[in-house]
């Protein structure tokens, strides 16, 4: 639900052209009630309140957000999305979700099925890794298949108390 909830909140006007890559990226593509695609530089927050960590990218009105809920620490492996609401409490685990501007209204989806696997997890690593996501509409009875992937990401600490603040790429703390 904070993915979502984030997503909206960080929404900004503009065209859906791809961007070019960008040293710290994230691809996805989505089939199924409607279609679309991102291609945009992504950030990685690590949010010690919350014990998760946080990957987003937005292109103009398009943005995708995974959430990684970790047992203890963020590590290499197959993280499973989850519906919101069902074992929020469990770790460890995913949520993933995606939004764009439709044309007349908003159309947003949240993760309730899938994986999110992380590679690179190490100090001086980049993260990387790859998602595949069933998703369904928020309000409604559309269903996506979402995969993609991302790279390059330097994982920076969030704000204190981060939940719920979306504000736009974080300063980089040299956190890795």
């Amino acid at each position: 639900m904070l993915v979502a909830i984030a997503l909206f909140a960080a929404g900004a006007c503009g065209g859906s052209t791809p961007a070019p890559r960008s040293p710290s990226w994230l691809e996805a593509a989505w089939t199924g009630s409607d279609t679309g695609r991102i291609s945009a530089a992504a950030f990685a927050e690590w949010c010690d309140t919350l014990r998760l960590l946080e990957v987003r990218a937005i292109q103009g009105d398009t943005g995708l957000a995974l959430a990684i809920y970790p047992s203890d620490t963020v590590a290499p492996g197959e993280y499973r999305v989850r519906p919101a609401g069902r074992g929020d409490a469990l770790r460890p685990r995913a949520a993933a979700a995606v939004r764009w501007f439709g044309e007349l209204a908003i159309s947003g989806f949240r993760g309730d099925s899938g994986s999110v696997v992380l590679d690179g997890v190490k100090a001086g690593v980049p993260l990387s890794g790859s998602f595949d996501i069933r998703a369904r509409a928020l309000g409604g009875s559309g269903r996506l298949n979402v995969r993609g992937s991302f790279g390059g990401l330097t994982v920076r600490s969030a704000p204190p108390g981060c939940a719920g603040q979306v504000e736009g790429p974080p300063a980089d703390t040299g956190v890795n």
